[in-house]
């Protein structure tokens, strides 16, 4: 027999999950939290937005800063602050944010990208020298260090027990997968009223 309610439910699940697919699409926000409590002084962490001349248009957004941060650097393609956040592009070779630190407590970002479809890939790498940028601490290298492939996605590479990278969930994917477990919902409901 032909249920109204039915079809309709089903059709509205369809849409919430064709208009999320959007949202999906536009890459994930990662935060950083990086733990310099066993290390003491002054730092300067290094971000670096490096590709290849052949590597297609891409932008890293670094945002939502917490820490004991100093002064700040930018080079090359870098535009913005910590308040409002930091712009690092590839039009230029050489694309860098330095920022000074004060060690012994945890430093906290974002980090979303933006990257074209084609060409070759780019590299954020994040890392931590002494305040004379001589010496790496906490890793022997990139604390953190960010793949951008087009059409790979991202591949993320953290130093153990210094660094943690975990993706943050987008709000419009959150109330995505809540209108769903509500129609689910909903939609159980009814057939036991029946």
């Amino acid at each position: 027999m032909f249920n109204l309610k039915n079809l309709f439910a089903r059709a509205l699940l369809a849409l919430m999950l064709v208009t999320g697919a959007g949202a999906a699409s536009a890459g994930p926000t990662y935060q950083v939290t990086i733990d310099t409590a066993g290390l003491s002084g002054t730092g300067m962490l290094d971000f670096a937005f490096l590709g290849l001349g052949s590597a297609g248009p891409a932008t890293a957004y670094l945002s939502n800063f917490s820490g004991n941060y100093g002064e700040f650097w930018l080079e090359g393609d870098a535009s913005g602050d910590r308040e409002t956040g930091i712009t690092l592009g590839n039009s230029e070779f050489f694309n860098d944010y330095l920022q000074t630190v004060t060690l012994g407590s945890i430093f906290r970002f974002n980090v979303m990208f933006d990257v074209a479809a084609e060409g070759d890939g780019m590299t954020l790498g994040i890392a931590l020298y002494d305040e004379f940028f001589t010496t790496y601490l906490g890793a022997e290298g990139n604390l953190v260090q960010f793949e951008l492939t087009p059409g790979s996605g991202v591949t993320v590479a953290a130093a153990d027990g210094v660094t943690r990278v975990a993706e943050v969930p987008e709000p419009a994917s959150m109330a995505l997968m809540l209108a769903g477990l509500m129609l689910l919902g909903f939609s159980a409901r009814q057939r036991r009223m029946r």
